[in-house]
């Protein structure tokens, strides 16, 4: 009997061990940083170190601290890039164009929950079975209109002939993954469904509304006012721009692709414009009232409880008390693309990372970040810390066995 209460409160004890070690991970006090000391210097020099451990043809990373900049760092394989080297951005433009349709909402010119086919005469959404006229620009702009298209767009060739906008909305060539169908097949505002083609209906609508291209609208109403004077949707109308040398994951240089979808997908712009755009978010700027600004970065969509999209930007704090971090990132196949861009709008601290030629460094260092930053850890924070906390277990599990040796023999004896 003696030797089952032994092993009995020994599986007990190991038993609360684990839990302990799950609660640590959730709370992220038992998790390691990847930075020494959870300083601007330290991270950029973790990031050197993870750098060489993968292809990474080109990166410039910003780190602000209490609204300012803190530290920058630049990788190059060719000529070397600096702050006004142009990178291509993916899905960070749909935060960008997020301002644009935010600035047309706070001059009277759209209403956020008028129904978007209302604005519109070049294309209408198709018919379906669900009610189109609950398609606003609210829900467009957080992913939560119900549109399906489920739009990822990988870009037109040097050779290939780009899209005009109804055609692409109609069924985008350049889909890769999906259908490319732009078409409402849930119930508007009733679930998270992430959406390209919403964004591409978006930037149909600004050009509706104001009766300018898109990146005319775009370079008056954001660039000039903030001063992104290397930025742009559509490259081909900014030979000026120094364009880092683009990468595909192979270590092979890519041309740059054409889009249909600027909105969605086709930001250029320099790690000095986004630093600038950043910033905005955090401070009085021409474009944004701070009142718009806390509209738009409120909650508008969930998964459970978690907030996880605003009005454009994508919400990372989870519901978190001391912080309230915003951003979006982007991914691109063709070159190989990966972006990040984020700020903490309580303690005013963010991170951008513009690189080329690895699928995934930008957003895994972003959320390393994330986590030193705003005490937020992730599957990539956990996932590095797998074999310490395995260890970690280990050694704990092991003490509490040979505890309960030694005090059973001295029971015994």
């Amino acid at each position: 009997m003696k030797t089952f209460k032994y092993i009995t409160l020994t599986l007990l004890a190991i038993i609360l061990w684990a839990v302990f070690i799950i609660y640590g991970i959730s709370d992220g006090f038992i998790l390691k940083s990847l930075s020494k000391d959870e300083s601007p210097e330290a991270f950029v020099e973790a990031t050197k170190a993870q750098i060489e451990q993968e292809f990474v043809g080109n990166m410039a990373m910003v780190l602000v601290e209490n609204g300012k900049v803190a530290e920058q760092f630049f990788h190059s394989e060719d000529k070397p890039v600096h702050e006004n080297t142009v990178f291509q951005m993916a899905s960070v433009s749909k935060w960008v164009t997020s301002w644009g349709i935010m600035s047309l909402v706070q001059n009277g010119q759209l209403d956020l929950d008028q129904p978007v086919d209302d604005y519109l005469t070049r294309w209408h959404l198709p018919a379906s079975d669900f009610d189109n006229s609950k398609v606003t620009v609210r829900r467009l702009l957080s992913h939560s209109a119900g549109l399906v298209d489920d739009l990822g767009y990988e870009g037109f060739g040097p050779d290939e002939t780009v899209q005009s906008l109804e055609e692409s909305l109609t069924k985008a060539a350049d889909a890769g993954y999906s259908d490319g169908v732009t078409k409402v097949g849930v119930a508007p505002g009733t679930q998270y469904m992430y959406s390209g083609g919403g964004y591409t209906l978006l930037q149909l609508l600004i050009e509706e509304v104001s009766g300018q291209s898109f990146q005319d609208y775009m370079t008056e109403t954001v660039f000039k006012p903030l001063g992104m004077n290397n930025s742009t949707f559509d490259l081909a109308l900014r030979p000026d721009l120094e364009l880092a040398t683009l990468y595909k994951s192979d270590g092979t240089v890519s041309a740059p692709y054409k889009f249909t979808s600027l909105a969605a997908a086709s930001l250029y712009t320099s790690a000095a414009d986004l630093t600038k755009f950043l910033l905005a978010n955090i401070n009085p700027n021409p474009v944004l009232k701070p009142e718009t600004i806390t509209q738009m970065t409120q909650a508008e969509t969930f998964i459970g409880q978690i907030g996880v999209y605003g009005m454009g930007p994508h919400l990372y704090s989870q519901n978190a008390e001391d912080s309230y971090v915003i951003g979006h990132d982007g991914n691109s196949n063709r070159p190989t693309v990966n972006t990040a861009a984020r700020i903490d709008l309580m303690a005013k601290n963010g991170i951008i990372i513009m690189e080329m030629g690895s699928p995934n460094i930008a957003s895994t260092l972003a959320d390393e970040w994330l986590f030193e930053a705003a005490g937020i850890a992730d599957f990539v924070v956990i996932q590095r810390n797998m074999s310490y906390l395995i260890m970690l277990f280990s050694i704990g599990a092991l003490l509490m066995i040979i505890g309960a040796v030694v005090l059973a023999r001295r029971k015994r004896g």
